[in-house]
């Protein structure tokens, strides 16, 4: 089949496979194949750890059978998800085997953390030394994290708990993930200078749906605030309108796939949220005081969802947006052109559009960006508007 062809999240994987297999081919003949094994073993492993959405199990209530029949439908799951990564190990060791015994208390945390990033490379060392030992840490890092797992299974307040089951795998699944891409990208990075969404199979994928979820999710903390202000406003007889006004928006977002993309935590919380002012919107009379203290209790909640914006990989995204967007002013501030100017502005607020979420003061900015776009600005306007822009951008703290 023709790439033109191909799903586009084909075309990317096939991208990413022909940029690591040319990578791979500038390692020295000395570990040339075995690092091709280990990157395509990592790419293999990254692709069946896959998001999946478990929203159907996630939902169905805890205890009993019903408990029961959840672990029976996720169990083969988990078994594949240990399987990969034990899988991605073996190759690992296979092809790097470590020089000391792998200490399995350890997890990607340590592999990864602080102290890895302050650690220098040895310049006594070989080429082959300097992966064998990145491999290494890796390598005991999914070890530590598979151990913690099992330990987690064997605690009836995980298994008899649907939420606390299906968060666990998730999250292990995501932490392997990262970890391995990690692998990959520092690994490749000894021979060319890459950025991640070019070399990490899914990565922009995980990185657009990092970005859907943020969106979506300032989008209702913006809309249910303003539900939240009129709840707490109405009088008692004529709550149950304003109440079905703010249900249909939380109902738009539920329909969308920022949804399944959500944190397990989170996604507890606001579908149990979610039921409770459903309930409470169908009792005569409506009990005014818990609607009130529900609706400020979710608005409260959604507004925490900024906290989105601390994943690695949006982090890395929203400096490389602010760079581009912070540059694009500055050529429009030098220019006198007033084509040029407005030229630099547009781009500058299609990176800075790319942020949304990320600041309060921005984000409004944004939205009424929806209304009255840049490029609708009369001349003498514009430079006022990069000024104003420029100013925003300035106050936003580094990612």
């Amino acid at each position: 089949m023709p790439i033109g062809e191909l799903p586009p999240e084909d075309v990317l994987a096939r991208d990413v496979e022909e940029r690591l297999r040319d990578l791979a081919g500038r390692f020295p003949p000395a570990v040339r194949e075995r690092v091709n094994r280990l990157l395509f073993g990592a790419a293999q492993a990254i692709l069946q750890l896959a998001d999946i959405d478990l929203i159907r199990f996630e939902t169905r209530p805890s205890g009993g059978s019903a408990t029961l029949a959840v672990w029976e439908e996720v169990a083969p799951v988990m078994s594949e998800t240990v399987e990969s990564v034990n899988r991605l190990v073996a190759v690992a060791e296979e092809v790097f085997p470590p020089s000391a015994e792998p200490d399995v208390e350890s997890g990607l945390d340590a592999a990864f953390g602080p102290a890895s990033a302050q650690r220098q490379p040895d310049r006594r060392r070989s080429r082959e030394e300097e992966i064998a030992a990145l491999v290494s840490a890796v390598s005991m890092g999914l070890r530590g994290d598979v151990a913690r797992l099992g330990e987690r299974l064997r605690n009836p307040s995980v298994v008899s708990d649907t939420w606390n089951l299906v968060s666990d795998l998730l999250e292990f699944r995501g932490r392997s993930r990262a970890g391995i891409g990690e692998l990959i990208y520092q690994l490749v990075s000894t021979v060319a200078e890459v950025r991640r969404i070019d070399v990490v199979p899914g990565y922009a994928t995980d990185l657009a749906q990092a970005r859907l979820v943020r969106d979506a999710a300032t989008n209702l903390a913006f809309l249910f605030r303003g539900h939240a202000r009129r709840i707490a406003s109405t009088p008692d007889d004529r709550l149950g309108t304003v109440l079905a006004e703010a249900l249909r928006d939380i109902q738009a977002f539920t329909r969308t796939r920022a949804l399944a993309a959500l944190r397990t935590a989170d996604k507890r919380i606001f579908l149990e949220t979610r039921e409770r002012l459903l309930a409470l919107s169908l009792e005569t009379p409506l009990r005014a005081k818990d609607v009130k203290l529900t609706a400020e209790n979710l608005a409260r909640f959604l507004d925490s969802l900024s906290l989105v914006s601390r994943r690695e990989n949006l982090r890395l995204h929203d400096s490389e947006q602010l760079a581009e967007a912070r540059a694009a002013l500055e050529i429009a501030q030098q220019s006198t052109e007033p084509s040029a100017i407005r030229e630099g502005l547009m781009r500058a607020v299609s990176c800075a559009s790319r942020l949304y979420g990320r600041d309060a003061q921005l984000d409004a900015f944004l939205r009424s960006q929806r209304h009255f776009p840049a490029e609708w600005l009369s001349d003498p306007e514009t430079p006022e508007e990069v000024n104003k822009l420029g100013g925003l951008l300035a106050a936003i703290p580094p990612p």
